[in-house]
């Protein structure tokens, strides 16, 4: 519409006439002093004037807005580099752990192409001689390496869980026994659990030596006997009695013989080792210091002896590591984190992984502390046990990879547990 005066657009409209007049807003004045009644109407939409205090509520929201998304942009970059972190630290972790799992496959590579190819018939051998002279093959299938899982990205992006190697080829592996209560033997072999009574206890200690056998030492009140268990018939032979009376003492193998480490003889603490060669129990090397309540294992041609009690009232307890190599036993200057009796232990790798066990307050633990084989090196693990616990035989199972160990509660409530280590 054009204005009726001039040629500008219209903005108001009248109907005074015989025909609509439309004028700008320069000329209304003009058209109100035309003859007639006037009805101006608006042309097009109204308008309204803005509400100032809307206006500045509206601004605010829109500042607040983008403020927020901001500050929500910083915490996705913060959370993101989090992350990043986060999968680096992980993946160092199982860089470093494969890494040294595959030293230590060259290590046993080197172990065992340097053994001789014969030995001397033998009561018991070892894991590593079982399987070599294929007396116990099956120990071949029980060896697994790391596993490795993959995550999308959740609270874990990598988990490895560790490897049963080289523990099974210096432990036997195919059971886990240990007494479920103070005279009840339990043999679980992942399948099936068995139990039998026994007249012995748990203050002696089991070792097993072979798919269907243990040993049997010590006892309460402190003896010098020692058994053979066979574990699928139930049935039970002597042994030659051992030239000390003891009890919590700890058993594992050393220089491929069965062996007993320390303990007590109801009057003294004990530092002597014993080791049953050619049909009788032999002296050998003493710890460096008296210790009973230990947890020991054997690692290549190694033995570590790992904490102890030495005093009863008060508990008085150690955080050393005992070595033993070339025939003699040597303190380590490297210590556990913290005074210890009946830890666990477990060789992965060229790791001893040291889980659970009782400190000075008679209380379980469920920490786990990394023993580094190579670089002697020991720290806190970022993994510990699901409950606190404590190992009185160290008999582990391992099956399709993973490990498991009866172990005691408070009260000394025993159970069978998937230990479940992940770097």
């Amino acid at each position: 519409m054009i204005c009726s005066f001039c040629q500008d657009p219209a903005e108001f409209g009248c109907n005074c006439t015989y025909k609509a007049s439309y004028m700008c807003s320069k000329h209304l004045g003009d058209h109100y002093k035309l003859n007639g009644k006037h009805e101006i109407n608006q042309i097009g939409p109204k308008k309204f004037s803005f509400n100032s205090e809307m206006k500045a509520k509206l601004l605010d929201k829109i500042c607040s807005l983008k403020n927020q998304a901001k500050l929500d942009l910083r915490k996705a970059i913060s959370h993101v580099n989090d992350l990043f972190i986060k999968i680096i630290g992980e993946l160092n972790r199982t860089n470093s752990y494969i890494n040294d799992f595959i030293q230590s496959c060259d290590d046993a590579i080197d172990y065992i192409k340097n053994l001789n190819d014969e030995i001397e018939e033998k009561e018991f051998n070892c894991p590593l001689e079982s399987l070599l002279i294929m007396q116990e093959p099956e120990i071949l299938d029980q060896i697994y390496g790391p596993k490795i899982n993959l995550y999308a990205i959740n609270s874990k992006t990598i988990e490895c869980a560790i490897s049963n190697f080289p523990h099974c080829i210096f432990q036997y592996t195919f059971n886990s026994i240990a007494f479920t209560s103070r005279n009840e033997l339990a043999c679980n072999n992942g399948a099936v659990e068995t139990k039998m009574p026994t007249d012995f206890n748990w203050f002696g200690r089991l070792l097993s030596v072979g798919k269907a056998f243990a040993i049997y030492t010590g006892g309460y009140p402190p003896s010098n006997s020692a058994y053979v268990i066979n574990l699928e018939s139930k049935s039970i032979k002597s042994l030659p009695s051992m030239q000390q009376k003891k009890e919590w003492h700890a058993m594992t193998w050393i220089d491929g013989f069965p062996a007993v480490l320390g303990g007590y003889d109801g009057e003294q603490f004990l530092k002597v080792v014993e080791v049953y060669k050619n049909g009788n129990w032999e002296s050998y090397p003493s710890l460096t210091s008296i210790k009973c309540s230990l947890s020991a294992i054997s690692y290549y041609s190694k033995v570590y002896a790992i904490g102890s009690c030495f005093n009863f009232s008060p508990a008085k307890k150690q955080n050393s590591i005992e070595k033993y190599e070339n025939g003699k036993w040597e303190l380590l200057f490297v210590e556990i984190s913290s005074n210890l009796s009946y830890p666990g232990l477990f060789a992965s790798g060229i790791y001893i992984i040291i889980f659970g066990g009782t400190d000075e307050n008679k209380k379980r633990v469920k920490d786990c502390v990394i023993l580094n084989d190579k670089f002697m090196k020991v720290w806190k693990a970022d993994f510990e046990l699901k409950e606190p616990l404590s190992f009185f035989s160290l008999n582990t199972l391992t099956s399709k990879g993973e490990a498991y160990c009866y172990s005691y509660k408070e009260n000394d409530v025993s159970q069978f547990v998937n230990l479940q280590f992940n770097f």
